[in-house]
């Protein structure tokens, strides 16, 4: 990946446009002085005075990313630029991870399919829990009361909703007897900008045979496309095994409780991450904030160096209940903790920047772009996964025909 100065640089065709919207969103958003000194210190050993930081959290309530925040405020070296720390990856990753799990596609639906001649459309709402304590979500209290260095504009709690549509068809058999199902929809992170475009998936294996005692049985694969996250291009991917029994009750109504579980996957890859928002590079500054150059502001265009994908597994069960065209299903969800929680290598109870080694030397060859070789014992060290086990809870209400 060429020098984030360069990149930048070569978008300065584009820089005109972008930033002359960029300027107008952040007129409001009037950059305080972050009483910051003692976090770059703990988490930046090399770090130097501040020329530019990150705002302070905003006042309302906000999912949206800031992911410019999660980078510590450091003294710019005009015409270089600078990779994030170690530390400040991890923070990204865990950021992203926790995000995985509460923008996929919830488990709402049985094994047996609509048949190729049905289709469900259905209005879903999930709530995901986070470590909204973590700083990646919340950030750093400050004197004043105040929180800077998190991860998104103000987080809204420990659960965070989502609302989406999702229709379903069926389709003829590709390889009878097995049934296909195909689905899209989209969703909205509540409070925030952040949306997904779903795709869904679905063999069943075996299904219908409600009257002996076999379950259905079907492999379902879900994709999202997140948008409304410029600073992060981002895929989510599950792919995972269902098992469900239908039940008749007074023939009147269907039950179909089931269970499920498999792997959840996160293709992340960064964009130009903006860690001096206060400079319009086309404009000039806002009035009232801190001097910086230019030139200053261009070298802390940050790029976050290309991370290994995130894995995440799942388990999930829920009951679906189906009278006439109508249909309402409620479900639960355990995502597993990242595969680096709990990692503290100093064993001070806490995960940050002093469980790195302080000289940490070029990426050695074969390893992702994001880790790098311990100049001390030549070892590998990469960013780490820190996310919490998160727990969904999604209902769903639809018309099936």
């Amino acid at each position: 990946m060429p020098p984030v100065a360069t990149r930048a640089l070569i978008d300065t065709g584009i820089l005109k446009v972008v930033h002359s919207f960029a300027s107008m969103r952040n007129l409001y958003r009037s950059p305080k002085a972050v009483v910051a000194g003692a976090i770059a210190l703990g988490m930046l050993a090399q770090s130097g005075n501040a020329q530019a930081s990150c705002p302070n959290q905003s006042t309302e309530v906000s999912n949206d990313l800031s992911v410019e925040c999660l980078i510590a405020p450091r003294k710019p070296i005009s015409g270089q630029s600078y990779d994030p720390t170690l530390y400040e990856q991890s923070m990204y990753r865990s950021l992203l991870s926790e995000l995985s799990a509460v923008m996929a596609v919830p488990g709402l639906d049985p094994a047996d399919t609509v048949g190729y001649s049905g289709f469900h459309f259905t209005f879903d709402v999930a709530t995901t829990s986070i470590k909204d304590k973590a700083p990646y979500w919340g950030g750093f209290a400050q004197p004043d009361g105040t929180k800077t260095q998190g991860g998104v504009r103000h987080v809204s709690g420990s659960f965070l909703p989502v609302a989406s549509i999702m229709i379903r068809k069926g389709i003829w058999p590709l390889l009878f007897p097995i049934g296909v199902e195909l689905g899209f929809g989209g969703s909205n992170l509540v409070q925030s900008g952040i949306y997904g475009l779903n795709g869904y998936f679905k063999l069943a294996l075996h299904e219908g045979y409600h009257d002996i005692p076999i379950p259905s049985l079907a492999a379902r694969a879900t994709v999202t496309r997140l948008a409304g996250t410029p600073q992060v291009d981002m895929t989510i991917i599950t792919a995972e095994g269902l098992m469900s029994k239908a039940f008749g009750v007074g023939g009147t109504f269907t039950l179909e409780p089931y269970v499920g579980g498999g792997g959840l996957w996160s293709i992340v890859r960064s964009q130009v991450v903006d860690t001096a928002p206060n400079v319009d590079l086309y404009r000039g500054q806002v009035p009232g904030s801190t001097a910086i150059s230019a030139s200053d502001a261009l070298a802390q265009k940050v790029v976050f160096p290309t991370q290994g994908d995130i894995f995440r597994w799942r388990v999930f069960g829920g009951i679906n209940f189906h009278y006439a065209i109508i249909s309402v299903t409620v479900s639960y969800a355990f995502t597993g903790a990242g595969v680096d929680n709990g990692f503290d290598k100093n064993g001070d109870g806490q995960f940050g920047p002093s469980d790195f080694p302080t000289k940490i030397g070029a990426a050695p060859s074969g390893s992702a772009a994001a880790c790098r070789s311990d100049a001390a014992d030549g070892t590998t060290v990469c960013p780490k996964d820190v996310s919490g086990a998160q727990h969904t809870i999604s209902a769903g209400v639809g018309l099936r025909f």
